[in-house]
């Protein structure tokens, strides 16, 4: 029982943990939506071959893995996210939201990296991301 004890005891994580790791996990998804050098160098770089690195993954880790379906402004209710990060993302968050790519073809990375609204897209996103990093 005491052995029990101990192991949740440490095992344990505090909230505010949590929003740390939660909000270095964000950082680096918006990092890597937010850079189509980044998006170029490690989806087509057969060397270093990886799911992650591709749109349909690099989509899931933010809304599903990190958003979990939430909104900006949950985000910023739970102290997540702040009032200004949620001001700095949601024109980015939307577009990014709103985009379909190419035939609708998640599967086939060097069409959307090259389609204009995607690189529009990653513009928006890099100026928020340069805003965000500021704070």
């Amino acid at each position: 029982m005491e052995i029990e004890e101990t192991m949740a005891s440490s095992d344990s994580v505090s909230d505010e943990d949590l929003r740390e790791l939660w909000r270095v996990r964000w950082k680096a998804s918006i990092e890597e939506l937010t850079s189509l050098e980044h998006q170029h160098e490690t989806s087509l770089n057969t060397s270093k071959s990886s799911v992650h690195y591709s749109f349909v993954e690099f989509m899931c880790c933010y809304f599903d893995d990190l958003l979990c379906g939430l909104n900006y402004g949950q985000l910023a209710e739970n102290s997540y996210v702040s009032e200004q990060e949620k001001d700095i993302l949601l024109e980015w968050h939307t577009a990014l939201e709103d985009y379909n790519s190419p035939q609708s073809n998640g599967y086939y990375d060097i069409t959307i990296w090259n389609n204009p609204e995607w690189q529009r897209i990653v513009d928006l996103g890099a100026i928020a991301w340069e805003k965000l990093k500021l704070l």
